[in-house]
């Protein structure tokens, strides 16, 4: 296990520009090469989707290769020019191909059990901080606001939202940094108090 996660570290995250290259390649010239980096690439994010469930170390291979399996699934389905984006779509994929394996093999679902008193709580101060961030968000000047709802709230990929709002993606990311670095400034007295 230490080994596969040392190994997944090592592999270097794709820039918007690489992964929609990577997408048109395989969605339009049907390269399997594209297809195979796409699944490389999402490795890392199987992984995360896996430590969320907190089982037994004996079965977390099992779930990292169906998490891979959905993974696929998810790549091999993805329609990009629907708007949304690809990692939010292969999380759902991973996890209920997670869920499907745990329920067949009669296995309890982890992570009903995290139903107790300090999750409340959890949940309680998510919810104060989500509250923090939307107030913050409501200060931003008119483009980069709509930037980050579409973006990080609305689920919409970065080329929709920059066709919606009339601008080139390079002046997107470039409205997405700053508003981020704003976003930051702002937050940061509540995130020293929050940690």
């Amino acid at each position: 296990m230490d080994l596969y996660y040392k190994e997944i570290r090592k592999w270097n995250l794709l820039t918007p520009e690489e992964e929609q290259e990577l997408w048109a390649r395989y969605k339009k010239e049907e390269s399997l090469e594209a297809r195979q980096e796409l699944i490389k690439a999402y490795q890392p994010l199987v992984f995360k989707v896996v430590k969320h469930f907190n089982s037994k170390e004996e079965i977390l291979m099992d779930l990292i290769q169906e998490g891979n399996i959905g993974l696929i699934q998810a790549v091999d389905s993805f329609e990009a020019e629907r708007g949304t984006r690809f990692a939010s779509f292969a999380s759902k994929h991973i996890r209920g191909r997670i869920l499907d394996y745990l329920r067949k093999g009669n296995r309890p679902l982890p992570e009903i059990r995290q139903l107790s008193h300090e999750y409340l709580e959890r949940e309680i101060e998510l919810r104060y901080l989500v509250n923090k961030v939307k107030a913050v968000l409501e200060e931003l000047p008119g483009k980069e606001r709509a930037i980050i709802e579409g973006i990080y709230l609305a689920d919409k990929n970065a080329s929709l939202v920059a066709g919606e709002l009339g601008i080139s993606l390079s002046y997107l990311y470039r409205l997405q940094k700053k508003a981020i670095r704003r976003m930051r400034g702002k937050l940061s007295n509540f995130i020293k108090e929050w940690g």
